[in-house]
C-alpha cells in the first residue's frame, strides 16, 4: 500500500487491502498430517458463554504448522502448497467433515501457466438439504520463496485457515451444529489471481444458486488492528481492537448479524457501511481484492472479516509469534454465531 487520500486511509482501516499478488497489480515445523491431525479437538473455550471453540493453544500450534519453513511459504502451483493442502485435508477429516472434492477432500485445478494447484473442500451437512448453504473459506497459499528468503505467511493467510478450521470443529459440535449446510473450502493459488476460487466457482460443491451466503477469512491473526506505519491517520478513526468487516452491498442484515456476533467478544466489528460517504471508496479499493470476489460475481451474497493491515504484509517477517491465537479465536466465534443464525428456511 502507498499513502493516499483521507478515504483511502479510512478505507484500508475497515479492511485489509487484499493479499492476491494479481489482485494488488491491478488496483494499482512441517509435520506430517497424521500427527497434525491429533490434535483436532483437544480443549475448549468458554470464555464467551457456553458457546465451545476450540483452545487458543491448538490455534497456535497450527499456524506454526502451515507457517513453519519445511513448507517454504506455500507458493501457489508448488509441492510446498500441495503439502499444506495434505495437512489440511487432515484436519479436515479429523474435524468430522465429509468429503466436498473430486473423491476425496481435494478438488484439483491447473492454473493457466500449466502448474498444478488444489482447493481442500469439507461439508457438514444439514438435516434439511433445502435449507440451502453457507461456503465458508480462507486461501492457504501464500508467496512462496522470493529473492531466496521464504515467505511464511503466518498472517497470510495462515490465521485464515486455521480460523477455518476451528470453525468447523464448533460447527460440528453436538448442540452447535447450525441449520444450514456448510461447505468448508481452503482455496489455492490466491495469490496469484484468486485462481482457487474462481476453480471452485467454477465446479461447486452444491449449486451455487443454493448458496446463502459466502465468508472470507483473510488476515485474522493481529491482535492490534491496522498498525502499518502508513495508516496512522486511518487510526485515528477506528479501535485499536477492531475486527474488519465488509459485506455485500446493501447487505444490512449482514453487517447487523456480525455486529450483534461480536458483541459478546467484547470488540468492536468496524464494517465499510459505518463511514456513511466514504464507503464507495472503499469498496472501489478493497471489494474485488479477495476470494469473496469470485462468489460476489456469480451472485452470491459475502461477508469478508480481517484484522487489516500491517508492515510485515508480504514480508518474510510475517511470522508465527506474531500472531494472537486469542484474535482469530474471536473472529472464529463471530462466523460461528452468524451461520447459526441463519434460519433454516430464506
Amino acid at each position: 500500500m502507498r499513502r493516499r487520500a483521507a478515504a483511502s486511509l479510512i478505507a484500508a482501516a475497515v479492511i485489509a487491502a487484499g493479499c492476491g499478488r494479481e489482485a494488488e497489480r491491478r488496483s494499482g515445523g512441517g509435520r506430517p498430517a497424521a500427527g497434525v491431525a491429533a490434535d483436532a479437538g483437544k480443549g475448549a473455550a468458554a470464555t464467551t458463554g457456553d458457546l465451545w471453540f476450540p483452545d487458543v493453544s491448538v490455534l497456535g500450534e497450527r499456524v506454526r504448522v502451515l507457517a513453519d519453513p519445511a513448507l517454504r511459504g506455500r507458493g501457489g502451483g508448488t509441492a510446498d502448497e500441495a503439502a499444506a493442502a495434505d495437512k489440511i485435508a487432515a484436519w479436515f477429516r479429523a474435524a468430522g467433515l465429509e468429503p466436498g472434492g473430486d473423491g476425496g477432500y481435494q478438488q484439483p485445478f491447473t492454473r493457466a501457466d500449466g502448474k498444478p494447484s488444489q482447493n481442500v473442500i469439507g461439508v457438514l451437512a444439514a438435516a434439511d438439504p433445502k435449507a440451502g448453504h453457507v461456503v465458508i473459506g480462507a486461501h492457504y497459499d501464500h508467496l512462496g520463496v522470493l529473492g531466496g528468503d521464504i515467505h511464511p505467511g503466518a498472517d497470510d493467510n495462515a490465521s485464515g485457515v486455521v480460523g477455518l478450521v476451528a470453525i468447523a470443529e464448533a460447527l460440528a459440535r453436538a448442540g452447535q451444529r447450525p441449520a444450514v449446510t456448510v461447505v468448508v473450502v481452503a482455496f489455492g493459488s490466491e495469490e496469484d489471481g484468486l485462481l482457487g476460487s474462481a476453480a471452485y466457482v467454477a465446479d461447486p460443491t452444491l449449486p451455487l444458486a443454493q448458496a446463502r451466503l459466502m465468508v472470507n477469512l483473510d488476515m485474522i491473526g493481529r491482535a492490534a488492528f491496522l498498525t502499518g506505519k502508513d495508516h496512522e491517520m486511518a487510526r485515528a478513526y477506528v479501535a485499536a481492537d477492531a475486527i474488519g468487516a465488509l459485506a455485500s452491498p446493501r447487505a444490512f442484515d449482514l453487517v447487523a448479524a456480525v455486529k450483534n456476533a461480536g458483541k459478546p467478544e467484547g470488540r468492536p466489528v468496524v464494517a465499510a457501511s459505518d463511514f456513511g460517504p466514504f464507503e464507495d471508496a472503499i469498496r472501489s479499493q478493497v471489494e474485488l481484492r479477495g476470494d469473496h470476489a469470485s462468489f460476489s460475481r456469480a451472485g452470491v451474497r459475502y461477508l469478508w472479516l480481517s484484522t487489516s493491515m500491517h508492515d510485515d504484509y508480504h514480508q518474510p517477517t510475517d511470522t508465527p509469534d506474531k500472531i494472537d491465537p486469542a484474535t482469530i479465536a474471536v473472529v472464529g466465534r463471530i462466523v460461528v454465531r452468524v451461520v447459526r443464525g441463519l434460519p433454516a428456511k430464506r
